[in-house]
């Protein structure tokens, strides 16, 4: 067995116990933000050393069968919306496969490192460097490319201005496929009868991140869903 997929069997084991948190949060307070690549999906991707910690010492091989991207957007084709980005690994394997992307995330430095690794790939991703929301709410960004991101200081003096689904639409026009991720934010989306109807009339497919178990509650029983794993829902499958 080679060295590096020593590495990836001995980071495994590392993640899967509490000393991988606490080598996680050290790691990204003295770890250096230096630029690297790493090819996952077959495409270049550039990842922050200090932030991209999980994505860095992960076996792309794991990488692909873990996120199942390759399954999540099996049959679709068209305008594909990846909110909550982070990096992009999801938004440029989508623009690989012909979809037209456009990404969101809060990170302005998350969209940078999309923006590089879409320019390596030569792939054409549209980047969306906004909170994604029912309604407009003010925040303040972080500074960081962590994948666990929330909007920060959410007041009205806040120097960011969400960016609505509707709003969204109007300037790239109705997606196909949104994958939504944005670290519990996706509560307020499955609690909007407006969201829904909106999803309902266009017939978009809508693959939810669920963080929380009691999360499954809020599913929308009324809209064609299935289960995609342990802590995904994807509703409008394919139509």
């Amino acid at each position: 067995m080679g060295f590096e997929k020593l590495f990836y069997k001995f980071a495994a084991k590392v993640r899967e116990g509490s000393l991988g948190e606490i080598l996680a949060k050290a790691w990204h307070k003295l770890a250096p933000p230096i630029n690297i690549w790493k090819r996952i999906y077959g495409l270049d991707m550039c990842l922050d050393l200090r932030d991209g910690l999980i994505w860095w010492a992960m076996d792309p091989n794991q990488i692909r069968e873990n996120e199942g991207f390759h399954r999540m957007l099996a049959g679709i084709k068209g305008n594909v919306w990846d909110v909550g980005c982070n990096i992009g690994v999801f938004s440029l394997y989508a623009a690989s496969q012909g979809n037209n992307v456009v990404a969101f995330d809060i990170s302005p430095k998350a969209v940078a490192l999309l923006e590089k690794s879409a320019e390596r790939n030569h792939l054409p991703v549209k980047t969306v460097t906004r909170a994604f929301s029912v309604s407009t709410f003010r925040y303040s960004a972080p500074t960081d490319a962590d994948t666990r991101n929330r909007p920060g200081d959410a007041t009205a003096n806040a120097a960011e201005s969400s960016i609505t689904y509707l709003e969204a639409e109007k300037q790239f026009g109705t997606p196909r496929f949104i994958k939504l991720d944005i670290e519990y934010g996706e509560v307020a989306f499955l609690r909007s009868d407006e969201f829904k109807h909106w999803i309902k009339t266009h017939g978009i497919s809508l693959l939810v991140e669920l963080h929380e178990s009691e999360y499954w509650n809020l599913v929308w029983p009324d809209v064609p869903h299935i289960v995609f794993d342990e802590s995904h829902a994807l509703f409008n499958p394919y139509r």
